[in-house]
Parts: structure tokens; C-alpha cells; sequence
């Protein structure tokens, strides 16, 4: 149900507010709520704030977000997205919504957020037997900042509470409060994750966390072009998947040429999404194919390798891959990592590269006791400390232990390699608010 947009001002009133997500972004992990930046988002929340007991976040990669929950920075945004993809999203969002209040049956929902989110979210709502109202869903941009406005200046005039809470930092670490028997014990496990490193070397050599398939390993080391795709493909699929696109992406177009690329978009889409597909985001991540590639040819001279051109250090190299559409912090830090580990890439210093704020590694520092927080700023510092020299070291070994053992889910403590040094903190899992 989709009242009119013409309802008196101030007068809004809902069990639950789900407020939709915004492409502008801070450039950090941040608490939901205070991620999104942009001025109509901020006033969504005001208002969700003033008018309903609890509130969520509709985020087009997350779902639906507690406002405490810390997210990393991402670049999807739901209009992007095919409708096969938002309609599983809106029915995914409304189960969490349910595991999270209960029965729906005559709740009432306010959604703020633009069409293409009350629209995948209405009717999975309507079929749980909640009632909603969309009083953004048919107005253009102009429309909605002005609603938004009247609606902000008339709830301020009733005098309800608008008054957003202060941003909130990534918590830091808490070495000062660590006892030597403490700092020791995190060294030990630091240790733990380098000596299973080093025990497995022979897989660092092979195809661990690449494509199940020759060819497309090789291409990976051929063309510097195409390691720079399976950085860019690797997110919200399966590791091999993703490093496999860039040689299914040759084989259908018949190169991976940066001069032709940037200027066939329409081919490389079809390409994308032609079974099996590459990567389930078909149009973002053509788009974000076609942006690499132009950077490469107007930036790089149509050369990836000078991304890590000789004589540049770890941090250097980070920043020129957060340069492309589409890789953050995360990607960039695996990226360089395996530029040194696993192609012998020589770098100036290796102090600046970091390990990747991956699920996995993020689930394994929770629970080593390694930090308290699941904060990019929280973890970033631990590696540092712990590995001084060259913290992107813990990156593999953390990721391999969080994907083999380390489950959210029945974490196989016993057979894990780092069992006795670890802490075991099971409990703890990613995107818990910090306390």
C-alpha cells in the first residue's frame, strides 16, 4: 500500500521504519547508521529515529542491517542490480526482518527508501501479512528531498527528538590494557598462523585460491590485465569462480585488450552473462570491467603491470588498485599480498601492505582474541603489530584457517592448526556491534 506523498507532515507513525542505503559513502568500516553520507539518507534516518520504536537499514549488498552492525564501505547499489537478483533480495531482507521482530502479521511498515527498494521489499511484506507504506516509492529526486524536508522541518516543530547520534570511530585497539602474559600469548598465535604458512608453502606455489583450472591460471600469470579482473571479480562468489572470469572472458571475446574493452561495453556485458555467467552483479561488474580498462590504457599507458611498476613499495600499490571502480581496501590488500607470494613480485617495503578485511580472516582475529572488535581499523592495527614487517604475511594463512575450521558454524577447534595457541572465543562472529 502506497499512501499519497500529500499526507500532513509530522504526522508519520509505523511499528518499524526500513530506511534505504545511499551510494554515497565514508571511506571507512563504519556502524551503519552513521556509513551513508549523503543528505537525503541522513534525513530518512531522522525521521525513522522520531517515528518508530526500531529501525533497519535496506542495504543492496547486506540486506537488512541492524543500525549498529559495522559494515565495510561497497560499491553496490540496488537499482544496478537485475531484477532476479533484487527480487532475492527483498524476500531475504523480509526473513531477516522476521527472524529479528517475530511475526509480521499486522505490523506496520514505513518504507524510506527510492523505488527500486519498496518496490523488491513489497511484496515479500505484504505476504508475511505486514502493511506498508512508500511515501518516496513514485517521486522523482526533487520530489523526494523535498518531502524529506517538510517532513524533517515538521516532525522539529512538534518537537520530536532529531537529534542524530554522533559518528561513531572504529574502536581501537586496547594494547595499553594487555598484560605481558596477553601480548605474549597474541605472539604465539601470530607465530601459529606463520608456521602453518610455512608448512604449506607448496600450496602458495600451485593454484591455492585461484581457478580449478590451468588455463585460467596461467592467463592469471601472463597477463598482468587479467589478474587485475580476478581482483576486481573477486566478491560475492566463490574465490575460483572469480579468477576464473578473466579466461572465460577472453575465450567469448576473443582478447582481454584495454584499448578494445573500454569502448565495447555491450559486448563484454553479453559476455558476462552468457551461461555460465562470470559473475552473478552482470551489469555492475561489466561496467566496472570496461572503467578498469579505460584506467588502465589513460593511466597505466594500457600496461596493468606498472600498477606495481619496479622500485614501488606495499602502500604505494594498495592505493593505485583503490584507484578502480569497484576494489577497496579489501581487494587491494589481497591483491598485493599475492603479487608478492605468489608471483614474486619484488616491492620497495612490505610494511604497508595489510591483510584483507575478509570475512574469514575478520572471524578468526574475533575469536583468537586478537581483537575485540570487528573493526577494519581494529584488525589493520593487530597485523601491524603482530607482523611488524610485513603484516599482509598473516593474510593467507588467517584466511585458509577461517574458511577450513573456523567456521561461523561449527568450528572445527580440534583438527584446527592453531588450536592450542588459540583463545577460542567461538562465540564471537563477524558484524556484531561492537560493546
Amino acid at each position: 500500500m502506497q499512501p499519497s506523498s500529500q499526507s500532513p507532515a509530522g504526522r508519520l507513525s509505523a511499528d518499524i521504519v526500513l530506511v534505504g542505503c545511499a551510494r554515497q559513502k565514508q571511506q571507512r568500516p563504519s556502524r551503519a547508521s552513521d556509513l551513508y553520507t549523503s543528505d537525503a539518507y541522513r534525513k530518512r534516518r531522522l525521521i525513522a529515529t522520531a517515528v518508530a520504536p526500531r529501525w533497519f537499514i535496506l542495504s543492496a549488498e547486506h540486506g537488512l542491517v541492524e543500525p549498529n552492525e559495522w559494515l565495510a564501505p561497497y560499491d553496490l547499489y540496488l537499482g544496478d542490480t537485475s531484477m532476479e537478483y533484487r527480487s532475492a533480495w527483498g524476500n531475504w531482507c523480509v526473513a531477516r526482518l522476521h527472524a529479528k521482530v517475530g511475526d509480521l502479521h499486522g505490523i506496520s511498515v514505513l518504507v524510506l527508501a527510492p523505488a527500486a527498494y519498496a518496490n523488491a521489499i513489497r511484496s515479500p511484506l505484504r505476504e508475511a501479512g505486514a502493511t506498508s507504506s512508500e511515501p518516496l516509492a513514485g517521486l522523482r529526486q526533487g520530489e523526494q528531498a523535498s518531502w524529506l524536508s517538510r517532513e524533517v522541518a515538521a516532525l522539529a516543530g512538534r518537537g520530536a527528538p532529531l537529534q542524530p547520534s554522533e559518528p561513531a570511530l572504529p574502536p581501537s585497539g586496547d594494547i595499553a590494557g594487555r598484560g605481558p602474559s596477553e601480548l605474549s600469548r597474541d605472539q604465539s598465535i601470530c607465530e601459529a598462523l606463520l608456521k602453518y604458512r610455512e608448512r604449506n608453502q607448496h600450496l602458495h606455489d600451485t593454484r591455492l585460491g585461484y581457478s580449478d583450472s590451468a588455463e585460467a591460471d596461467s592467463l592469471l600469470v601472463d597477463d598482468p590485465f587479467a589478474y587485475l579482473l580476478g581482483v576486481l571479480l573477486d566478491e560475492g562468489i566463490p574465490a575460483e569462480r572469480a579468477w576464473t572470469g578473466p579466461y572465460l572472458l577472453k575465450q567469448r571475446l576473443g582478447h582481454l585488450d584495454p584499448y578494445r574493452l573500454r569502448h565495447e561495453a555491450s559486448a563484454v556485458r553479453a559476455a558476462v552473462d552468457q551461461t555460465p555467467k562470470i559473475h552473478r552483479y552482470i551489469d555492475v561488474m561489466s561496467n566496472a570491467i570496461v572503467l578498469a580498462a579505460d584506467r588502465v590504457c589513460v593511466t597505466f599507458d594500457g600496461d596493468a603491470s606498472r600498477i606495481w611498476a619496479p622500485g614501488s613499495t606495499a602502500e604505494q600499490v594498495d592505493a593505485r588498485f583503490q584507484q578502480f571502480h569497484k576494489i577497496g581496501p579489501k581487494k587491494a590488500a589481497m591483491a598485493v599480498e599475492l603479487l608478492i607470494s605468489h608471483f614474486g613480485i619484488k616491492l620497495a617495503d612490505h610494511a604497508g601492505t595489510n591483510v584483507a578485511y575478509d570475512v574469514h580472516v575478520r572471524r578468526v582475529f574475533l575469536r583468537a582474541g586478537l581483537v575485540n572488535h570487528d573493526s577494519f581499523a581494529e584488525i589493520t592495527e593487530a597485523a601491524r603489530r603482530l607482523n611488524p614487517d610485513r603484516p599482509g604475511l598473516l593474510d593467507l594463512p588467517t584466511w585458509l584457517v577461517g574458511r577450513r575450521w573456523c567456521k561461523a558454524q561449527l568450528p572445527d577447534c580440534g583438527n584446527c592448526p592453531i588450536s592450542t595457541e588459540c583463545r577460542k572465543l567461538t562465540d564471537r562472529n563477524v558484524g556484531q556491534a561492537p560493546q
